[in-house]
């Protein structure tokens, strides 16, 4: 179920006023906010292009071709670098929204996909652990 523009802006703002003040949340209840912000309509639209477009997949940005392994070290978590992307992304959203809530989400939808979503997604894990 979609939630209504005003309503996601609200939770948007709620969520951006809480990465830059903490006010007593501890890192879990901050993981239970991120968690919400990321709704179904996010996943069902990936799914929908990975319908679209199975053979899309990981590629390397420098040439362009395909992987279909990866052997890279694991990667190192940062926590400060994600929630500081988060909010730079929440920030544009908010900046919009004082304009055009269509172009809000439009962006919301768009940042989540491509750039934000990977961040809350892995973040959310460490909160739960900090508790």
């Amino acid at each position: 179920m979609e939630l209504e523009p005003a309503v996601m802006l609200a939770r948007v703002r709620w969520v951006h006023a809480a990465l830059l003040d903490r006010e007593g949340l501890t890192p879990g209840a901050l993981a239970d906010l991120l968690s919400d912000l990321r709704r179904e309509a996010y996943r069902d639209l990936r799914a929908r292009i990975a319908a679209a477009w199975p053979e899309l997949g990981f590629y390397d940005p420098a040439t362009g071709h395909a992987l279909s392994t990866c052997d890279l070290p694991a990667e190192i978590g940062d926590a400060q670098d994600d929630l500081t992307d988060l909010a730079l992304n929440l920030s544009t959203a908010l900046a919009l929204a004082d304009t055009d809530e269509a172009d809000a989400l439009a962006w919301l939808r768009f940042s989540h996909d491509i750039h934000w979503g990977a961040h809350v997604q892995d973040v959310t894990r460490h909160l739960r652990w900090l508790g």
